[in-house]
Order: C-alpha cells, then sequence, then structure tokens
C-alpha cells in the first residue's frame, strides 16, 4: 500500500551503500528515477524437483565430480570462467571471501553438501563448481543455486549439464521443496537451465545504492 516513489526514497535512506533486489516493477522503475544505478536484471527461475531423470548426468571420462570445497585451482578456474568480458563482470577477491566463509564451522548460511560439487579434471585439478545452500532467507523455500563456474579447459564437454544434475538430485534427496538460480538477461546459461526444466519466475532488478552523503 505505499507509493512506490516514497517507498524508493526511503530505500536510499535506510539502505544508503547497500544492495537491493526486487522484482516490484514500479519499486524498480521508481528507484531509476531517483538515479539509483541498476546494477544487474535478472531473471529468477525454479525448479520443483518432479520429473527429474532417473540417472544423473555424469562428465566425461577422466573428469570426477567431488565434494564441494576451495582450493587454488577451484580459485583459478572461476575467475577464469568469470573473466573480462562476463555478463556478470570479473570474479573478485570479496567473491572469494565471501564464498569461503561459508565453509566456515559457525557461517550463518552453509553449503547445501548433497547439491555443491567440484569437477576435477583427468590431472586432479579443481575446473569448476556448483555452489549450493537451502534454505536461503531471500527465497520463500527451498534451496538455491548461488554460483556455478567452470574454467575454460572444462567448458563444451556437458560437465554444466553434470552439475546442475547432481545439483537437482542432491536438493531433492535432502528434502527440498525446490531449487531456485538467479540468471542475468542475456546470459546463455538460460537455455541450460529451461532445458533441465527450471521455469521463470520473476524478473528482477537489482541496485547498488549509494552510500549516505556526509554532512
Amino acid at each position: 500500500g505505499v507509493d512506490a516513489a516514497d517507498a524508493a526514497a526511503q530505500a536510499r535512506v535506510d539502505l544508503a551503500g547497500l544492495r537491493l533486489a526486487t522484482t516490484d516493477v514500479a519499486l524498480a522503475s521508481a528507484l531509476v528515477a531517483t538515479g539509483a544505478p541498476l546494477h544487474r536484471l535478472a531473471f529468477e527461475m525454479v525448479h520443483d524437483l518432479t520429473d527429474l531423470p532417473r540417472f544423473k548426468p555424469v562428465p566425461p571420462p577422466g573428469w570426477t565430480l567431488t565434494a564441494g570445497g576451495w582450493d587454488e585451482d577451484l580459485a583459478a578456474a572461476v575467475a577464469e570462467a568469470y573473466g573480462a568480458g562476463h555478463i556478470d563482470g570479473p570474479w573478485t577477491e570479496k567473491d572469494t571471501v565471501e564464498v569461503v566463509r561459508m565453509y566456515e564451522p559457525a557461517a550463518a548460511l552453509r553449503p547445501l553438501e548433497a547439491a555443491t560439487a567440484r569437477i576435477r579434471d583427468p590431472a586432479g585439478r579443481s575446473s569448476g563448481h556448483i555452489l549450493c545452500a537451502g534454505p536461503v532467507p531471500w527465497a520463500k523455500e527451498g534451496a538455491w543455486v548461488l554460483t556455478v563456474g567452470l574454467a575454460h579447459r572444462a567448458q563444451g564437454r556437458g560437465i554444466g549439464r553434470a552439475l546442475l544434475g547432481h545439483a537437482l538430485h542432491g536438493a531433492k534427496a535432502t528434502g527440498q521443496p525446490c531449487l531456485g538460480l538467479s540468471v542475468t538477461e542475456g546470459n546463455q546459461a538460460r537455455r541450460l537451465y529451461e532445458a533441465a526444466g527450471f521455469r521463470v519466475l520473476a524478473k528482477s532488478h537489482s541496485f547498488r545504492l549509494p552510500p549516505a552523503r556526509e554532512g
């Protein structure tokens, strides 16, 4: 019942310096009108975890799925996946810190282990991963795919499909009612998600609100 312009103006004050994501088109338009820069336009998608293939997709011979985690090889692989020109921008040190913190015992948001995995190449190097959590505070229910990334050497081999299949089956095995994700408009990965049975729920507008002015 609050006017979108009033909500946008208050958000600029209360959430100054923070990131705000909304599926409310009126609020997004009002934020743009106040000069808030639109950071990302994305589709929120969900899979209800029914009609999954009986057998999970498997990686090609020599490549193996292992438990989630973080190491230097994976850091290099993800940085390569989100390199210059990627629609979601480069992988940053802040991104790495956030992922590493999830593996700390006292972390508020922990990986959903059954749905999270790394891929190792024939030489045993971590070459990409899928990282899931669940339940998550920003979704009404279910688990969420936080990030997927593959080094160039792992791309074009069906490994992305294998990782996604692992996440879907793993989320279902833990009793999650669904698995959600967000994909930036224009990202070709959306075709992979749709082929796996994900459907679009809403369009999400993400803003990085300017910090409060001093004085």
